[in-house]
């Protein structure tokens, strides 16, 4: 069960995180990339579904849209060596950052693949060479590298690896889809060039901004979401310290980027229906603020680094959802861990109406049985 004594943190990081009426953004998807900082995207409909729980009038056309023919937003890897999707404003600085960090976690794998530097320097030069002509589908580049001779048949994870290091290096970023299939391009050709923050400046930026979208936070929530060492963080944050505020409660050590807003405006209980990797659950170290232990086991059943999509009350952990497609419209299904009291059926609606609209296609929804924990759900 929730702690009566945190719901003030909850309802505080709820409305940083944009998860609030009165917090949503009626901007554009770059607006709303840039608030979070970031929007982790191994599965870009993940961050789909983050742009649309955080802002107003939004549709996953106009994702698509600010993605591939705007290119107002950006997908690479970034926090934790994740592919996210960002501002096409902030790539560069925010490549500054994690893109040593980058690189570092994947300097082992690349050893362990034979991808030596002098491999590296030649297949980043051969992919510079292959996009030069514009978005290339990843078999393609493989094509190329294969035939360049950097790369042997069967080419495994050698291939990722070596984009991941190009990614990092701020060569390449992911272009638009090529049929069923992902691309890259240059990062240059896709986004011009132009003045951004570096170094110390840079990790101060970092610094405001996710205190600004993720607090109450502390140093280690902060170190968990950027996966940067710590003596990096409290770097950053000891640049920025006039502008950090404590934040009241029983857990000393929270902070957020000026004085928390008032959450009495806050209405209850406010219902969000979050996909996977959402940053509410990924953008601090624990999460036994927002569930149980067994809420913790449900939304990291089947491996593989997935989190599920829950349905949070009060920014709680209530349960889960699926999104079904049929005949031209969606169904929710919605799997409680335990009774969602009958008050949050009318929130459950409205934010189930707005999955509708985001994805313009009529939407209804039910609710199924409890969760069982004892054989996981699906």
């Amino acid at each position: 069960m929730p702690d009566p004594a945190l719901l003030h943190l909850r309802l505080a990081r709820l409305r940083s995180q944009h998860l609030t009426d009165d917090s949503r953004l009626e901007s554009d998807v770059a607006s709303v990339a840039g608030a979070m900082c970031a929007l982790q995207a191994q599965a870009f409909d993940a961050a789909r579904h983050q742009v649309r729980v955080r802002s107003v009038g939004l549709t996953a056309a106009a994702v698509d849209r600010a993605f591939e023919q705007e290119r107002s937003v950006v997908r690479t890897w970034l926090m934790r060596g994740t592919l996210h999707v960002c501002a096409a404003d902030d790539v560069r600085w925010l490549l500054d950052v994690f893109g040593p960090a980058v690189n570092q976690f994947g300097a082992s794998q690349r050893r362990n693949l034979g991808l030596d530097d002098a491999t590296c320097e030649r297949g980043v030069a051969v992919i510079r060479t292959a996009l030069a002509g514009g978005p290339m589908a990843r078999r393609q580049i493989r094509e190329r590298l294969v035939s360049a001779r950097v790369l042997e048949e069967p080419v495994g994870q050698t291939l990722l690896h070596l984009l991941y290091h190009a990614a990092a290096l701020g060569v390449v970023c992911c272009g638009p889809r090529i049929g069923r299939d992902d691309s890259f391009v240059l990062l240059d050709d896709w986004v011009p060039k132009s003045p951004s923050a570096r170094g110390d400046v840079a990790r101060a930026e970092l610094a405001r901004r996710y205190f600004a979208a993720y607090g109450p936070a502390g140093v280690a929530d902060f170190a968990a979401w950027s996966g940067l060492r710590q003596s990096v963080i409290r770097a950053a944050m000891a640049t920025i310290s006039a502008e950090l505020v404590e934040f009241p409660g029983p857990i000393r050590g929270l902070w957020t980027l000026g004085p928390a807003a008032d959450i009495a405006g806050i209405t209850r209980p406010d219902v969000r229906l979050l996909g996977h990797f959402d940053t509410f659950l990924l953008g601090y170290r624990r999460r036994q603020h927002v569930g149980d232990a067994q809420a913790e086991a449900w939304i990291h059943d089947g491996g593989g680094g997935w989190i599920r999509p829950v349905i949070c009350v009060d920014g709680w952990i209530a349960g889960g959802w699926r999104l079904e497609q049929a005949a031209g419209q969606i169904e929710i299904k919605i799997m409680p861990f335990d009774r969602i009291s009958r008050r949050a059926d009318s929130a459950i609606g409205r934010e189930v109406a707005s999955i509708g609209r985001f994805v313009e296609k009529p939407a209804r929804w039910s609710r199924g049985p409890l969760v069982s924990f004892a054989s996981a759900a699906t």
